[in-house]
């Protein structure tokens, strides 16, 4: 059954995460070589020093350790989460095919911030027996200054 376009621009969110150190940590880690960071004592061997050691990042234009860029998608997501397995859009998740996601990062995000995400239906279009949906979200920091925009998108066989 096609997607109602009535539900063209919902909005989910805003979804609070609170970025820890650790899981900064640990996000480098496993990206870097595989092998969650608190299992060895040697930093990752693909890993940028800004995220993964404190002095090299003590010395970086941002002060302290920073996110990898790839980070932002264990927030960013959420309110495209949501939308595909909202009841009111009714989309059946076990015929959706993530189909890709664009991330723009505007500013460093560092151990400690609360950001917050939120997002909305920026696309909901049927073509032949397949339905596409676009989710764009934004993540403002604790200041409120915009630090992601991300386009999230699926592809549903009706």
């Amino acid at each position: 059954m096609p997607v109602n376009k009535a539900h063209l621009g919902r909005r989910y969110g805003p979804y609070l995460f609170t970025v820890g150190l650790e899981s900064l940590r640990d996000f480098a880690a496993a990206i870097g070589d595989g092998v969650p960071g608190r299992v060895y004592a040697t930093p990752p061997v693909e890993a940028h020093p800004w995220t993964w050691d404190p002095e090299a990042a003590a010395s970086s234009p941002y002060g302290a350790l920073v996110a990898s860029p790839g980070y932002a998608t264990l927030f960013a997501i959420q309110p495209f989460s949501f939308a595909c397995k909202d009841p009111e859009l009714g989309l059946d998740v076990l015929r959706l095919l993530h189909n890709g996601q664009e991330l723009e990062l505007f500013g460093p995000i560092r151990p400690g911030d609360v950001l917050r995400t939120t997002g909305e239906i920026t696309r909901l279009q049927e073509r032949a027996n397949l339905d596409f949906i676009e989710v764009t979200t934004e993540t403002v920091n604790q200041r409120g200054e915009l630090v992601v925009r991300a386009t999230w998108s699926a592809v549903i066989r009706n």
